[in-house]
């Protein structure tokens, strides 16, 4: 099945522990990539997000899906796999400081699991692909 990587890095003049707090929040990832909405989340015993609840909105259609937080390194890295009947996707984020601040870099594959999804792929990797730097920029800003 189709599959598309995009990447994006933003500086920003907050510390690390600010930009890992916001990733630890479900509506940091309301708006990135195909993600219409988030909800229901979970958080681990050290309070690290474990995962939401999502919606991909594709081709005017909505699709349920469940995001679960992978692998992570306070406070450089923070990843999830995101997955639903016709997209799954993982997403990467890397925290590293700079003087002053910090950088983030947000990596994000998706890849179609459905025959829609397949038939719209080009579609969606287009509206991913102009709309993503924009979206990693505008998370930054709401650090």
């Amino acid at each position: 099945m189709p599959a598309a990587t995009f990447t994006h890095s933003v500086a920003s003049d907050q510390a690390v522990a600010a930009a890992w707090a916001a990733l630890q929040k479900p509506e940091t990832w309301a708006g990135i990539g195909p993600v219409s909405s988030v909800s229901d989340p979970t958080y681990g015993d050290d309070g690290t997000l474990a995962g939401f609840n999502w919606v991909a909105d594709l081709g005017g259609k909505a699709y349920k899906g469940i995001a679960s937080t992978t692998a992570y390194s306070e406070p450089e890295r923070f990843d999830l796999t995101m997955d639903t009947s016709e997209i799954a996707g993982d997403v990467v984020t890397t925290i590293e400081p700079s003087n002053p601040g910090c950088n983030v870099t947000v990596a994000i594959t998706f890849r179609t699991k459905g025959m829609l999804s397949a038939m719209f792929f080009p579609a969606i990797k287009q509206a991913l692909a102009s709309g993503f730097p924009q979206q990693i920029e505008d998370l930054v800003a709401e650090i």
